[in-house]
């Protein structure tokens, strides 16, 4: 993602995005490997985003993550951009992201879901099933074989949680996903979903230049 010789080193946390509502959490399961919450190494930024790492003898995980400023006016969303680096064949790549408490959905996708109050209103979402089969049939952020293996139930949505249940990456390969969290104050429009269907390599772009 970034060349981490030219980057600070800062202190490892937890991966989380904090919102009006609540914290959303995140999950990541690699094969067998359920990949620690507090990551291995942590630089910082100019833009102000962190990049985060997590190394097993199969696999790397680098997670990319910090507020965007290209989303619809009155909006705030921060993006967090995966990548799993195989050095073994990986078995499942599964990212899961939880509102947990979250009051009663507001509207629903397949992929994402918001949430909202008197005060604010969250969503939470990424890439569905066939927009993954889109970018794998175009050589762009997941493996190729992608295309015929991604089903249409590889994104569980449950209440205030979103889980990708994703294919395997073969060794030597790499696979991305992408996960954006946006909220505003209630009566915003358009509001915050069309600000969680966001280009991967856009926000990319923006967050480590």
């Amino acid at each position: 993602m970034v060349d981490t010789e030219v980057l600070s080193r800062t202190d490892p946390r937890a991966l989380d995005v904090v919102t009006p509502l609540g914290g959303v959490q995140f999950a990541v399961r690699l094969g067998g490997w359920a990949v620690p919450a507090r990551p291995e190494l942590t630089w910082g930024l100019p833009s102000g985003a962190r990049l985060c790492r997590w190394r097993s003898e199969s696999a790397r995980l680098d997670v990319l993550s910090g507020r965007t400023a290209s989303g619809p006016s009155g909006v705030t969303r921060d993006a967090v951009l995966f990548r799993v680096l195989a050095r073994e064949d990986v078995g499942e790549f599964v990212v899961e992201a939880e509102l947990a408490g979250a009051p009663a959905s507001a509207g629903v996708w397949e992929s994402a879901f918001s949430a909202e109050t008197a005060d604010a209103v969250v969503s939470v979402g990424g890439p569905g099933a066939e927009l993954l089969r889109r970018y794998s049939r175009a050589g762009q952020h997941v493996p190729p074989y992608w295309s015929r293996l991604l089903g249409g139930d590889a994104v569980e949505r449950t209440g205030g949680r979103l889980a990708w249940r994703l294919p395997r990456v073969a060794r030597g390969d790499y696979a991305d996903l992408w996960v954006a969290v946006a909220w505003s104050e209630p009566d915003r429009h358009p509001g915050t979903w069309p600000a969680v269907d966001l280009d991967p390599a856009r926000v990319q772009r923006e967050l480590t230049q």
